[in-house]
């Protein structure tokens, strides 16, 4: 594959899973886009690829998710009503009070999420791995059809 079009893939990924990786904690977020931005052949990003495949296992955290919600948030808050921003607020204040946070955690806030996505249509974020638990981390649509991406595409 060329260098062009694994690094469009590559960047695909990472907007797909920016927000879960964000949620992971925030310097998690800065080691992806970095090492993404300095790139430049397919063995680097291989490596980011990999970085992100890894960082993907780490746990949610308390403060990551709160600084994710804030940044997806930003995709309502202009059409969103004061009761859902109140209701959103509130969901967010849900989270559990210790640092790592399980998928059950987080659960209500990505159900209302959806529901604001269903709601609000955002393609951007609606492709976001972190609201669609149970897709592939690495499926990304590529010349209209969906992709697996895997190692191999980057020999």
């Amino acid at each position: 594959m060329s260098d062009k079009r694994i690094r469009t893939l590559t960047e695909k990924l990472w907007a797909r899973n920016k927000y879960a990786v964000m949620a992971k904690g925030y310097e998690h977020y800065k080691n992806v886009s970095n090492a993404l931005k300095n790139a430049h052949t397919n063995e680097q990003l291989l490596g980011v690829y990999e970085l992100l495949k890894d960082t993907l296992k780490l746990p949610y955290t308390r403060k990551g998710m709160r600084t994710t919600l804030e940044h997806m948030w930003g995709y309502f808050k202009k059409q969103a009503t004061t009761e859902e921003k109140d209701l959103f607020v509130m969901k967010r204040n849900e989270l559990s009070d210790t640092e790592i946070l399980s998928e059950k955690d987080i659960q209500s806030i990505r159900t209302y999420l959806v529901e604001l996505l269903d709601r609000y249509p955002s393609d951007y974020l609606e492709q976001s791995s972190i609201l669609h638990p149970n897709e592939k981390w690495n499926e990304v649509y590529d010349q209209k059809q969906m992709k697996i991406i895997t190692e191999e595409d980057y020999l």
